[in-house]
């Protein structure tokens, strides 16, 4: 089996290449092997995002900030697919989300 590391590379590596399907893939292994690893979570839903699948990507990036809502760049995340999807408002709130979360964790 491979590491969470080696999964997690192999993720980056796909959608640094633009290789957005094998992302996909690569970080769904991620997921299904260590089903509470945020940054999988984060990654699929980068790769879904730029692959046009907004629906996918926001329930991606929701899935990690379940398991860690602590977590500020999960709030960038689903800020930018939110406004790739063309939800204004909602990108803005979960834009102020992350920048308290970050502000919280530099006290």
């Amino acid at each position: 089996m491979q590491t969470r590391e080696e999964l997690y590379d192999a993720g980056l590596t796909h959608f640094a290449e633009n290789a957005l399907e094998a992302a996909v893939n690569a970080f769904k292994k991620l997921i299904e092997a260590y089903p509470d690893d945020t940054e999988g979570y984060i990654g699929l839903g980068h790769a879904y995002e730029r692959l046009g699948n907004y629906d996918e990507a926001i329930a991606a990036v929701q899935k990690a900030i379940a398991l860690d809502p602590r977590d500020p760049l999960a709030y960038t995340s689903l800020s930018i697919c939110y406004q790739r999807k063309g939800l204004i408002p909602e990108a803005e709130d979960a834009m102020a989300q992350s920048q308290r979360l970050q502000m919280e964790a530099a006290r």
